[in-house]
């Protein structure tokens, strides 16, 4: 019984140390983790520029190595994510396909720019630039949410470039209201955080089942949203004011197939507009996922990637 108690008491001892230095460390923490993630679909994080009229832009991106032979994908996070939200769902692609998981702009490592316009139009020209200066032609599209509309604007404006687009909750249809759609007529947004304490809360709304992310780490993401309030408050008055004029116009004018990923415990935008959404694009098909929120990618990462590769290889061999 005595050393029972001897062992337990290590057990909680060590694990008392290591949050305590985790905690302290936390960014370092947070680094080291990122990037052993990141390793996991041999992604390496980058930096680049291209040319404006004025200056220059600058992008921060994830891409795997370019084996023979692979198509490319580029993926799209949604508002007030980071091109980190595709780690987990990479490791289950990197070796099928060549990818790049892009900040948008306003978030993550680009540059807070409060005169920069953050319309999906905007955003779209963003992808053309970068792909343009990637050197990458042709190229499959996933996108979340925000990331999901800018998808399906860059499918519909540019056909000849898009092989195909994977839409995980995707914003542009809203028809049928959401929790959110409720909150914000009350003048609260859950996906923007004004206080650190905040955080949990913005989580716990968009994922129905999160997985597990140290207490560490989950502070230095709450530490820095907090931080990015008010760049996310502009950016979702551009996106909001886009989304209240629609994209049904534009999704019926997309040529590449198309697949729709939606989780049935979404309460960022509502799951029933699902069908409505299928419908308006010529070559789509629709996958409701049970007991999922509005982040599958993060939620069942191997689940929606094996969506989009059964996906992308039965449109390959029909």
């Amino acid at each position: 019984m005595k050393k029972l108690l001897l062992c337990f008491s290590l057990v909680i001892a060590a694990a008392t140390s290591f949050h305590l230095v985790s905690n302290q460390y936390r960014y370092e923490f947070y680094d080291w983790a990122i990037g052993f993630e990141a390793s996991q679909a041999e992604l390496e994080s980058k930096t680049s520029s291209y040319k404006l009229e004025q200056g220059q832009q600058d992008f921060a991106y994830l891409e795997s190595p370019k084996r023979a032979d692979q198509e490319s994908i580029i993926m799209l996070h949604g508002f007030s994510a980071t091109k980190e939200h595709w780690l987990r769902f990479s490791s289950h692609l990197y070796k099928q396909y060549h990818i790049i998981a892009l900040d948008l702009l306003g978030h993550g490592e680009n540059k807070q720019d409060f005169s920069q316009s953050y319309s999906v139009e905007s955003q779209v020209e963003y992808i053309r630039q970068v792909a343009l200066k990637l050197g990458v032609d042709k190229f499959h599209l996933v996108g979340n949410s925000m990331g999901g509309a800018i998808s399906s604007l860059y499918a519909a404006t540019h056909p000849q470039q898009v092989l195909s687009a994977t839409l995980i909750s995707p914003a542009g249809v809203h028809d049928i209201p959401s929790k959110m759609d409720e909150l914000l007529k009350e003048g609260i947004n859950p996906l923007v955080t004004i206080k650190e304490e905040d955080f949990d809360d913005v989580m716990e709304f968009v994922m129905e089942a999160p997985p597990f992310i140290p207490a560490a780490i989950t502070r230095v993401e709450a530490e820095r949203a907090a931080s990015r309030t008010k760049i996310n408050q502009l950016i979702f008055e551009d996106l909001h004011a886009d989304m209240e004029k629609g994209l049904e116009e534009n999704l019926k004018q997309i040529q590449a197939p198309v697949l729709i990923i939606w989780g049935d415990h979404d309460r960022a935008i509502n799951v029933a507009n699902i069908d409505k959404y299928a419908a308006l694009i010529p070559n789509a098909q629709k996958l409701v996922l049970t007991d999922i929120g509005h982040l599958a990618m993060i939620e069942v990462p191997k689940v929606s990637a094996q969506a989009m590769i059964d996906f992308l290889q039965a449109k390959k061999s029909s």
